[in-house]
C-alpha cells in the first residue's frame, strides 16, 4: 500500500471525526453518532443495539488486521525480490523507486530496455548505463520469478489500500446507521392517533409525548 494513500484516507477519518466530535464538545456525553464515528458500534451499543453494534466492531477488527497482514506481507516480499534481483540480476539496490523495479522484471539487461525506448523515441525514460543503474538477468526463469514476486507484492499493497478505504467507510457508515438508530427511538417517544366523535362527526388527531 502506498503510504501516501494511506496517510490521506487516515486524514479523512481524522478530520471527519474531529468535525463531530466539535459539534459535542460542549456536552459531557457524547453523542451516539459521534461514538460511532470515532469507534463504529461504541454508538450503537450505547442506543442497546449490542449485536448491531457488534456487527460494526468486527467489521472494523477485521480489516485492521487486514491492512496489518497485508502491509507486512508485502514488506517481506519486497526485501525478497530486492535481495533476488541483487543476486541475480547485479542490481545495486539503493536509490531506486518502484518503477526501476518494475523495468527491470520486463527487460532482461538495461541495454535492452534502453534500445526499446529509443525505438519509441522516449528520451525521458532511459537510465544511464553505469553501475548504479545497470541490471543484467542470469536466466530468463530467475527474471520471472523475480517479477511474480513483485506482481505479489503490489498485489499485497493494493489490498491493504482497498482495506483502509474500508475502514474509513465502516466509520462513516457506522455514523449514519446511529444516527439512524436515535432518530427512530426518538420518533417512539412521539405517537400520534386518529379520533372520530360519532355524535358531532368531529375527527382529528391527538398527539401523544411519551417521558
Amino acid at each position: 500500500m502506498a503510504p501516501q494513500t494511506i496517510k490521506t484516507l487516515l486524514i479523512i477519518l481524522i478530520l471527519f471525526s474531529s468535525t463531530v466530535v466539535g459539534q459535542e464538545i460542549k456536552k459531557k456525553e457524547l453523542d451516539p453518532v459521534t461514538k460511532s464515528a470515532l469507534v463504529p458500534g461504541w454508538g450503537q451499543k450505547s442506543l442497546n443495539h449490542t449485536k448491531r453494534g457488534r456487527t460494526f466492531t468486527y467489521i472494523e477488527s477485521g480489516l485492521l488486521v487486514t491492512i496489518l497482514g497485508t502491509t507486512t506481507f508485502s514488506n517481506i516480499i519486497k526485501k525478497n525480490y530486492i535481495a533476488f534481483a541483487s543476486e541475480h540480476a547485479a542490481v545495486s539496490s539503493a536509490g531506486k523507486d518502484h518503477k526501476y523495479w518494475v523495468d527491470i522484471g520486463n527487460f532482461d539487461t538495461i541495454t535492452d530496455y534502453n534500445d526499446e525506448h529509443l525505438r519509441n523515441r522516449e528520451i525521458d525514460d532511459l537510465y544511464l548505463e553505469d553501475k548504479k543503474w545497470s541490471w543484467d538477468w542470469d536466466t530468463d526463469a530467475n527474471r520471472d520469478a523475480f517479477e511474480k514476486k513483485r506482481i505479489l507484492s503490489d498485489q499485497m499493497k493494493w489490498a491493504a489500500t482497498f482495506s483502509a478505504g474500508a475502514v474509513v467507510l465502516n466509520h462513516m457508515v457506522s455514523a449514519i446507521d446511529a444516527a439512524y438508530l436515535k432518530r427512530v427511538m426518538k420518533n417512539k417517544k412521539l405517537s400520534v392517533q386518529p379520533w372520530y366523535h360519532s355524535e358531532s362527526g368531529n375527527m382529528g388527531y391527538a398527539l401523544t409525548i411519551h417521558f
